[in-house]
């Protein structure tokens, strides 16, 4: 079939469902099968594909149509400057948390030896791997609840060949490591949706991407009040804890940090959307 002519029917098709960016849904799953960039597409807008690649295309159009994400249909996302495998198992890495990453760079000491970071809750891989491959004399621990997702990970480690600098570990949170383990940084991007809005997800979310990636509880802050209440006992003194949280949760971290007596608050970052999407504290000594 004429390249052109796929694209405008495919196109159609998912206006038709109400998919949202359906032209580029498209551009993204041809240039996946052709090997191509997307000027190429138009450059060679009347070449025929083959009927294995119009095949590959249909399957990749029918399940758009049921709302499955781009990213697990390719099964790899973009991330940084650097490509991550993604499955069912693991939460599809967004833009907010490319902002967490570049946020933690700056904070990371290349004076102090032995410089060692955290990561929890670590999904796709997609923090520990854009620490060590920046930096890649940081040694890295990342740990998530999820079989599945740490083995996704691992991957990824091996993809972006940094698997020497990072260490992972099937751990709930802290309940897995050494107690006498410490950290000068810790960064996660928990699990922060409220339960009552997991009901009001995006289909594309809500029907495919993990929900224990993405459920915080009934206020969405279940996991923040243990990550504040056993961080202290897992930082440096003077380590720093980063993360990142949900539409309209700022303050009341804020508060809850507070609260806890144990940290300072240093800053908190807005995202594209000028949306309070970081914070990051830093323990007190004593």
């Amino acid at each position: 079939m004429i390249i052109s002519s796929l694209m405008v029917n495919a196109c159609g098709n998912l206006r038709a469902a109400n998919i949202p960016d359906a032209a580029k849904d498209v551009e993204l799953f041809l240039c996946d099968i052709l090997k191509c960039k997307k000027m190429d597409l138009y450059l060679n807008s009347r070449n025929i594909i083959t009927e294995e690649q119009t095949n590959t295309f249909d399957s990749y159009i029918a399940r758009r149509l049921k709302k499955e994400p781009v990213a697990y249909i390719l099964g790899k996302k973009g991330f940084l400057d650097y490509e991550l495998l993604v499955d069912k198992s693991v939460l599809i890495p967004r833009p907010e948390t490319e902002l967490l990453v570049e946020t933690c760079f700056d904070m990371i000491r290349k004076d102090v030896k032995g410089y060692e970071i955290l990561d929890l809750c670590t999904g796709s891989g997609a923090i520990a791997i854009g620490v060590a491959r920046k930096y890649p004399f940081v040694k890295v621990t990342a740990s998530d609840i999820s079989k599945t997702a740490l083995k996704t990970a691992k991957k990824n480690a091996e993809l972006n060949k940094v698997s020497g600098n990072i260490k992972f570990l099937q751990s709930d949170l802290f309940r897995g490591l050494d107690k006498e383990k410490k950290f000068h940084l810790i960064i996660s991007n928990p699990p922060y949706i409220p339960r009552e809005e997991m009901k009001s997800l995006m289909d594309d979310v809500r029907l495919f991407e993990p929900k224990t990636a993405l459920d915080g509880g009934k206020e969405g802050l279940q996991y923040y009040k243990e990550i504040i209440k056993r961080a202290p006992y897992y930082l440096h003194p003077n380590g720093f804890l980063a993360l990142e949280m949900g539409q309209g949760q700022v303050n009341t971290l804020k508060t809850l940090f507070m609260k806890s007596g144990k940290f300072d608050i240093i800053k908190t970052v807005k995202d594209y959307a000028m949306i309070d999407r970081i914070i990051v504290v830093k323990v007190k000594n004593g």
